[in-house]
């Protein structure tokens, strides 16, 4: 789903009642289904590290079920959990005294060797913190995604991903991953 496409789709919720609404879920739901920039694989690895978050043995059992129909790996499912366990201990916000301890130790594990690309590590991440609503850590993992070789398209296919594992708390980050992909692309010269 392309950014426009996206933002279209929003300003048309705007102006719908519930079952408009729950219509437009469908579609993103089966939009989160389809191969664009980031494979089902991925998409599926994402959803397994928002459920490890959100610590849903449920949905756990499920997107780690799908992620191996697609093809993961053991190694890639025990770097996932890996992912949810290091975002667990990150602080907050920015301006805690450890914030960037722990921003150094994200960048060494992301670039660490391992199965997940660099990029696909902090497109866990962005998921991860869409459900927390946690603004550092969106602009974060924006900025990294387009720094090592992600694009905005991959950025605007995870946010389905989260509005289907977390609802409302999910979408009102929207504005805040739109203004982020706009300051950021630009400085990575992606298309926004």
């Amino acid at each position: 789903m392309q950014k426009d496409n996206f933002i279209q789709a929003l300003n048309k919720a705007k102006s719908y009642g519930i079952g408009e609404y729950l219509e437009i879920l469908g579609e993103l739901s089966q939009e989160s289904n389809k191969q664009g920039e980031i494979s089902r694989k991925i998409k599926e690895l994402i959803t397994l590290g928002i459920a490890l978050s959100k610590q849903c043995q449920r949905c756990i059992n499920i997107h780690q079920t799908d992620a191996k129909k697609l093809g993961a790996s053991s190694e890639e499912l025990h770097l996932v959990q890996r992912i949810a366990l290091f975002i667990a201990a990150s602080p907050k916000d920015d301006n805690h005294g450890l914030w960037q301890a722990w921003l150094t130790s994200w960048r060494e594990f992301c670039l660490s060797q391992g199965q997940i690309k660099h990029h696909h590590r902090d497109l866990i991440g962005l998921g991860i913190a869409l459900i927390q609503q946690n603004h550092t850590r969106i602009d974060m993992h924006i900025k990294e995604i387009l720094n090592f070789g992600g694009n905005v398209q991959e950025i605007f296919e995870v946010v389905p991903l989260a509005l289907l594992m977390d609802g409302a708390p999910a979408l009102s980050q929207i504005p805040h991953v739109v203004a982020a992909v706009e300051q950021y692309a630009t400085v990575y010269d992606k298309v926004a």
